[in-house]
């Protein structure tokens, strides 16, 4: 993380949903994380191929993959990354079952905020490092 920024991949179909998330961000972050933003599976896996990403913030609703094939398609490129998956299905069993997979955090849309995620992202990523370690 060059200069203490974190880079983000915020993979969100919905421009709406995307700049709150960049908003919340912005206003808690304290200018810490640089987003790029894309809104499909395909322009994801191309941007991981490319690399400069430290966590992957993955919507599992896109317009090109559903669900948790969306993250299990998405974790193939990028398993060496934290995974942090935030989502509007209301699914209970989900959360638990993208975890099991590699992912960091489940986040409900509805129920995140600013500090939450903030603090959801640093942890994905100490967790990463540590997992990455004991490796």
């Amino acid at each position: 993380m060059p200069g203490n920024r974190t880079h983000i991949l915020l993979v969100e179909d919905n421009p709406g949903d995307a700049r709150l998330i960049q908003e919340m961000l912005a206003e808690t972050g304290g200018g810490s994380f640089v987003i790029d933003w894309v809104p499909s599976l395909s322009e994801a896996l191309d941007h991981l191929a490319r690399g400069g990403i430290d966590l992957v913030l993955l919507d599992l609703g896109l317009p090109d993959s559903q669900g948790l094939d969306t993250f299990v398609r998405a974790y193939e490129h990028g398993s060496h990354l934290p995974f942090l998956v935030l989502t509007g299905y209301d699914d209970e069993a989900l959360g638990p079952t993208v975890v099991g997979q590699g992912a960091q955090d489940y986040l409900s849309k509805g129920e995140v905020t600013g500090s939450t995620l903030c603090r959801a992202i640093r942890y994905a990523i100490e967790r990463k490092r540590a997992e990455i370690a004991l490796k």
